[in-house]
C-alpha cells in the first residue's frame, strides 16, 4: 500500500502545473490518470418539459434544474435523491415577479434558492417547500450600477461574488445588499493589452466560477482557451495555471473581442476537497468546417477534469455524451450533469473507482 500510494503522489506531482522561467503563469501538460467514464442512468421526469437543461444544482435535500430557454419557468425543483417533482418556478417574462433571464441558480438551504437574474440585475432569493410543492419569491437584491452585465454568481456567509466585465478586475465582493464592498484581482493575461481593449479582454475572459465555504476556495474557469484561477479567500493564497488550450485566443474589432483559438471550460465545481470541471476543446476552426459542412457540434464537454484545491491536475474522465452543468454528490460517487440535447433532468455518471 505504501509504495502504491507514493506512486500515486510522485504521478501527481510530476503532471501539476510546472513552471517555465520565460512564462509568466503555471503551466499543465497532461493529467497522470485518464478513465473512460459511462453514464449510470437517466434522471427524467414526465412534470417537466426542458428545452436547454443548462445547470443543475445540488445542496442536501434539494436539487434544481435551470432550463435556459424555457416557455414558461426557468427553475424546476426536485427532492434528492429521489428526483420527486415539487414545483417550477422563476416564470418567464417581464411582469414585476417575472425574470427575464437566468443565468445561474445557487441552494444554500430550501429556504434559501439563490437566481440570477442577468437581465433585470439583480438576484432573488426563494423558499421551496417540499411538503406543499410552492416555490416563494422573498426577496430580491439589486446589483450595484457599478457592474456590468454580470454572467455568474456565488453565495457568501456576507453576500456574494460575482465575475467583472470591465476588464479592471477579476471578481467582485459584494456585501447582502448586493453593493460592491471589494474589487479582487486582474485577468491573469499574458497578452499586452491598452485601455481601450480591457472590456473586449474580459469578454474573451469571461468565466464560470464556484466557491465553497467551508474552505473558502474560489474557482475560476475560461469558457475561452484553457485556464483555471483558485483564490483561497481564507489565506490569501492565488493560483494561476493554463493548460495546453493556454489562454482565450481573441481578435479585437470595434472595441468588440471575436473569439479564435478553442472553445474551453463549461462549468465547475469546488467540493470539500477536489475542483471538477467540465472542458471541451474544440478549436473555433473545426467548429466552422463542421458547421459548412450542415453538422452541428454539440453545446458542452467530453471530459470531466479533477483538481486539488491548489490547482494540480490529477484525473481526468472522458465522458460518452458532451454536458454542460455539473453536481457533484461525493457521498454517492456521482456525477450529475445537463445535457442541452436531451428533455431529461440529468445524466447520473458513477464515479466510484
Amino acid at each position: 500500500m505504501f509504495h502504491y500510494i507514493g506512486l500515486a503522489v510522485l504521478l501527481v506531482l510530476l503532471h501539476g502545473c510546472s513552471f517555465n522561467p520565460t512564462n509568466k503563469y503555471q503551466r499543465y501538460a497532461d493529467f497522470p490518470v485518464n478513465k473512460n467514464l459511462v453514464l449510470s442512468e437517466e434522471i427524467d421526469c414526465d412534470s417537466v418539459f426542458l428545452h436547454y437543461p443548462y445547470r443543475v444544482e445540488i445542496k442536501d435535500s434539494l436539487a434544481v434544474i435551470l432550463d435556459l430557454h424555457p416557455e414558461s419557468c426557468f427553475l424546476h425543483a426536485f427532492a434528492y435523491p429521489e428526483w420527486r417533482y415539487v414545483t417550477s418556478f422563476g416564470k418567464r417574462g417581464e411582469g414585476p415577479e417575472e425574470v427575464l433571464s437566468a443565468e445561474r441558480v445557487r441552494i444554500c438551504s430550501p429556504d434559501s434558492v439563490w437566481v440570477l437574474d442577468s437581465n433585470r440585475s439583480q438576484i432573488t432569493r426563494w423558499r421551496v417547500s417540499a411538503s406543499s410543492g410552492r416555490a416563494e419569491r422573498v426577496e430580491e437584491i439589486p446589483l450595484d450600477k457599478r457592474l456590468l452585465r454580470t454572467l455568474d454568481f456565488c453565495k457568501t456567509d456576507e453576500g456574494f461574488l460575482v465575475t467583472d466585465y470591465t476588464g479592471n478586475y477579476r471578481y467582485h465582493v459584494l456585501d447582502a445588499h448586493g453593493r460592491i464592498k471589494e474589487s479582487a484581482g486582474s485577468i491573469p493575461t499574458e497578452r499586452t493589452v491598452d485601455d481601450s481593449e480591457k472590456t473586449a479582454l474580459a469578454q474573451a475572459w469571461r468565466s464560470f466560477m464556484d466557491y465553497n465555504p467551508n474552505n473558502g476556495v474560489l474557482a475560476m474557469v475560461t469558457q475561452l482557451g484553457e485556464v483555471i484561477e483558485i483564490f483561497n479567500l481564507k489565506t490569501g493564497e492565488h493560483k494561476v495555471c493554463y493548460g495546453p488550450g493556454g489562454e482565450p485566443q481573441f481578435h479585437i474589432s470595434q472595441g468588440y473581442g471575436f473569439p479564435v483559438g478553442i472553445m474551453g471550460f463549461y462549468d465547475v465545481e469546488v467540493t470539500e476537497n477536489l475542483i471538477y470541471a467540465v472542458f471541451q476543446g474544440t478549436s473555433f476552426k473545426e467548429i466552422a468546417r463542421k458547421e459548412k459542412q450542415g453538422i452541428h457540434l454539440p453545446d458542452g464537454g467530453r471530459k470531466l477534469c479533477v483538481f486539488t484545491l491548489s490547482g494540480v491536475p490529477i484525473k481526468c474522465y472522458e465522458l460518452d455524451k458532451s454536458v454542460c452543468g455539473i453536481g457533484i454528490d461525493e457521498g454517492l460517487n456521482s456525477l450529475f450533469a445537463t445535457d442541452v440535447f436531451t428533455d431529461n433532468l440529468a445524466t447520473r455518471f458513477n464515479l466510484k473507482e
